[in-house]
């Protein structure tokens, strides 16, 4: 299945055009996990900036399949 991996605040979503084809959900949670790591490598000071952000898994349909708070994964 192919996963949309969005990032989203109140205000703005930052769409994921290209998303991820994934065998189930375990992979998609890991994929999520690699994608907070790699925001976080990238610009290590900007993680203080991300109380109400969301990475959103979500499918071609738009729905939401799960949402990581990435003020909790700190």
């Amino acid at each position: 299945m192919r996963l949309y991996f969005d990032l989203r605040d109140e205000q703005y979503t930052l769409p994921d055009v290209s998303g991820v084809e994934v065998s189930d959900m375990a992979e998609a949670w890991r994929v999520a996990s690699e994608m907070v790591r790699k925001l976080r490598q990238e610009d290590p000071s900007a993680a203080q900036d991300w109380l109400g952000w969301t990475l959103s898994a979500v499918d071609p349909a738009g729905a939401v399949v799960f949402t990581v708070n990435l003020a909790a994964v700190l």
